[in-house]
């Protein structure tokens, strides 16, 4: 349901008067004279009373997913859609309004609802029977980015197909050119864009092809401002969407100009109010059912968060993140703009086990002291790579004809996305895992990755010529499932669930059903067995092989019967 002007007007009013309250310790009266604030409500299931219900629900969100998905999804997975994907429950959602709490987002991934609700409603949420959680959505204060105004006008020599203007500096050390001259722009990729708007009368953003827009903010189709809106919201996501595909030769061009964009408007920028993660999880989410093949996002969150929760299993942002990873997207978001603050550390969705968090360097490498450090809290090598996000060349929002300058690895974040659009289209078969270990291998600091650069510069053309070695699978690492169908209840699951699957054969051959973590680490054997029943099935306890309860976060049970296997993906919620 789109927005009216004045619902937009009072809704501004109302998220300005909710900065200043935040930033004193109050919050936003409800209609009772309670404050509200967003709270997540977490299902225990989905609501499915037996194994019929949950297929017919698992056919009904596959045909809910674009045939782009499906396919997408295909790469990475033999099973595409599981009971991760179907919607959270109507009956519970309908239950939880009545409680007089206003609804924000819907996350089918994480089977939860935000809403806005006072301390009153949150106790009678918490007494609902199949609400397993209430937690404060967490957010962080609107980081502003600063541009300079410029006249382009350094002619840089023609070595290239294409004539770069002054951009060359950004693209060049990177490689992007020579990809060009192979003829690649980013062709039949469609990139999903998550920032704060984006207005498009730029010279080098009016042949940008979108193919779907959504402001989840206003709940609305329209990604630029709108009344209502503060002044330059849509500023910060014109200036990345310019960065990855404007396209004005002499000027600016961005690695994927050629590719197909989907924007989504997911940060509100308004003085002193907190960004809810909520909206990027339903905008990643958004991205995955049209067939997304690659996501960038300058956002990172770290207020209401600890180091210690920049583990990889935390942050709802970085769980829907690693899920989008697994349904084959690749997912690209900025480090963060922390490194010479007290803070320090890499944001969320940054510390995800699979998401490429990118680092910024100047024009000749060097790395920016403000450019957020790892390694992850659970020692995780942190950024993954870096490209140049000192002084890039961007295009000016309100000039159709103007440029600017500006910092932030808000700015290497895309310049990265548009090289991974590169490579998918050079490699369409490609996983988002492979994209990423042939940017990493390739980077100026794979010999030596740490915790500033990563592995370093990223090298675009020797990315696109890199080639994987040919070994036998490991018997721990998760990877496309085959043949079997595994089914986990509830999924996600609160503390456990139960596996259960069928056997074509008592002589299908001897039985394994394991519990690995997104690194590949074995956590639990529930079943090592010759002998089972036809139709078996087991508890998890959500416990590892000592007892000990693991982390939330993303694991994969993996059913092996002879030389067949299934892999399904578990979220764990805590």
């Amino acid at each position: 349901m789109s927005t009216s002007p004045g619902r937009r007007l009072l809704r501004a009013f109302l998220l300005t008067l909710l900065g200043s309250m935040i930033s004193t310790g109050s919050a936003v009266a409800g209609g009772d004279g309670e404050s509200t604030r967003p709270y997540w409500v977490f299902f225990a299931d989905k609501g499915l009373r037996d194994i019929q219900q949950e297929q017919t629900a698992i056919d009904a969100a596959a045909r809910s997913l674009t045939d782009r998905a499906l396919r997408r999804r295909a790469k990475v997975r033999a099973h595409a859609v599981d009971l991760l994907d179907v919607p959270v429950a109507p009956d519970y959602v309908r239950e939880v309004l009545e409680t007089g709490a206003q609804h924000r987002t819907t996350s089918r991934w994480l089977n939860a609802v935000s809403v806005d609700a006072t301390d009153t409603q949150i106790a009678a949420l918490e007494a609902l029977p199949f609400v397993a959680k209430v937690q404060a959505v967490a957010r962080r204060l609107h980081e502003s980015v600063d541009v300079i105004p410029v006249i382009p006008g350094w002619e840089h020599p023609l070595r290239y197909t294409l004539n770069y203007g002054e951009c060359l500096s950004q693209l060049e050390p990177i490689q992007v050119p020579l990809l060009h001259d192979q003829g690649l722009s980013g062709s039949g990729v469609l990139i999903c864009m998550l920032d704060t708007g984006y207005l498009r009368i730029h010279d080098a953003l009016t042949g940008v092809s979108v193919v779907a827009e959504r402001d989840f903010i206003n709940d609305d189709a329209v990604t630029s401002n709108e009344p209502g809106d503060p002044d330059g919201q849509h500023n910060h996501g014109t200036y990345t969407l310019s960065l990855i595909g404007g396209f004005a030769p002499g000027n600016l061009i961005g690695p994927a100009y050629g590719a197909d964009f989907a924007l989504a408007k997911t940060e509100d920028i308004s003085d002193e109010t907190p960004v809810e993660e909520d909206y990027w999880v339903e905008g990643i989410e958004w991205a995955d059912s049209l067939g997304s093949d690659v996501a960038s996002s300058s956002l990172s969150y770290k207020d209401w968060y600890t180091y210690e929760d920049m583990d990889g299993n935390t942050a709802v942002t970085t769980i829907a993140a690693d899920l989008a990873v697994l349904n084959g997207i690749v997912v690209v978001v900025s480090a963060g703009n922390s490194g010479s603050s007290e803070w320090h550390y890499i944001s969320a969705p940054a510390d995800g086990d699979s998401v490429m968090a990118i680092g910024a360097v100047d024009s000749v490498g060097v790395l920016a002291d403000w450019s957020s450090r790892g390694p992850t809290y659970d020692g995780r090598t942190k950024p993954d790579v870096v490209a140049m996000g000192v002084s890039d060349l961007v295009a000016l929002v309100d000039d159709p004809q103007g440029y600017a300058r500006g910092s932030g690895t808000s700015f290497s974040c895309p310049i990265v996305g548009g090289v991974c659009a590169l490579l998918l289209e050079s490699h369409p078969e490609w996983t988002p895992m492979q994209v990423a270990e042939a940017l990493k291998l390739t980077a100026l600091n794979a010999a030596n990755p740490d915790s500033s650069y990563g592995w370093g510069l990223v090298q675009a053309s020797d990315a696109n010529d890199h080639t994987f070695t040919d070994v036998v699978e490991s018997e721990s690492l998760p990877g496309p499932d085959a043949g079997l169908a595994l089914r986990v209840h509830p999924n996600p699951c609160w503390g456990g669930a139960t596996l259960s699957f069928s056997l074509r054969s008592r002589s299908a051959g001897p039985v394994e059903l394991r519990i690995y973590d997104a690194r590949g680490r074995r956590v639990r054997t529930l079943i090592d067995s010759h002998e089972l029943s036809m139709n078996p099935s087991v508890i998890w306890d959500g416990c590892n092989e000592k007892g000990c309860p693991v982390a939330a976060g993303v694991y994969f049970a993996r059913l092996r019967v002879g030389r067949t296997e299934s892999r399904v993906p578990v979220v764990v919620l805590r």
